[in-house]
């Protein structure tokens, strides 16, 4: 019916709008640890460069990296739910081993894992930035490489699934 058509376009736009919007606050972590790498390389060789007085305190962009974290984990974790309901509601399935689903958890695995080495004071300050830089090549696997290197039903056109 028309109504269960609007439900699902709605469910589509939030499931795509959290995922980018996690995809997002994964850059800004990226972006956080490549200038904490950055300033801690700075400050151990005692190279004060023109960027090192223009960039905030090693502990502030700490602190910028493990809250994007947190904000991607939890926008993703609602985007992988909506997913999965969304697919259960079109294809009567929760799982259809496609490879961007593979991706997508083994991405939002990568982020708990680094967001509960934060949480635990298991890891701070270089690790953390480090593997914040490392996980968001998984991002960029899952978001760009996926559609155009492997087939999968997530590569139909956006705008047809939302459009009745």
């Amino acid at each position: 019916t028309r109504l269960e058509e609007q439900l699902l376009a709605g469910r589509h736009f939030f499931h795509l709008s959290c995922s980018l919007l996690s995809y997002l606050a994964f850059l800004a972590a990226c972006v956080s640890g490549v200038l904490f790498l950055l300033q801690d390389w700075q400050l151990k060789h005692k190279r004060m460069g023109l960027l090192f007085h223009r960039l905030p305190a090693l502990e502030t962009l700490e602190r910028i990296n493990v809250r994007a974290i947190g904000v991607g984990f939890g926008l993703l974790s609602v985007g992988l739910g909506l997913g999965l309901v969304k697919a259960r509601w079109l294809l009567g399935q929760w799982w259809r081993w496609d490879p961007k689903e593979l991706l997508a958890v083994a991405l939002w695995s990568a982020y708990l894992g680094l967001l509960l080495m934060c949480l635990r004071a298991v890891g701070r300050g270089r690790k953390v930035a480090l593997l914040s830089v490392l996980s968001f090549a998984l991002v960029l696997l899952t978001f760009l490489g996926v559609g155009r290197q492997m087939p999968t039903w997530h590569s139909r056109s956006v705008v047809a699934t939302l459009v009745p």
